[in-house]
């Protein structure tokens, strides 16, 4: 494993990785062109301070899985 990496958060829908970054920031931005309707940055660094599984159900109707690997 890289030990620079200090976080890594995938996001997935129908078994597949569609979005993943090393940064909540950027995953978020880049989660938004994806799925539709999702919070604020905030509300996301809060909830992954709290656990490491998030379900995020979009506009279209898609569960997206969202979890803090690392």
């Amino acid at each position: 494993m890289i030990k620079e990496i200090k976080e890594l958060y995938v996001a997935q829908t129908d078994n597949k990785v569609i979005v993943f970054s090393t940064n909540l920031k950027d995953f978020v931005i880049s989660l938004d062109s994806v799925a539709k309707n999702l919070k604020n940055y905030m509300y996301y660094y809060r909830e992954f301070k709290k656990t490491d599984y998030i379900e995020h159900i979009a506009a279209d109707g898609r569960k997206f899985y969202l979890q803090k690997v690392l």
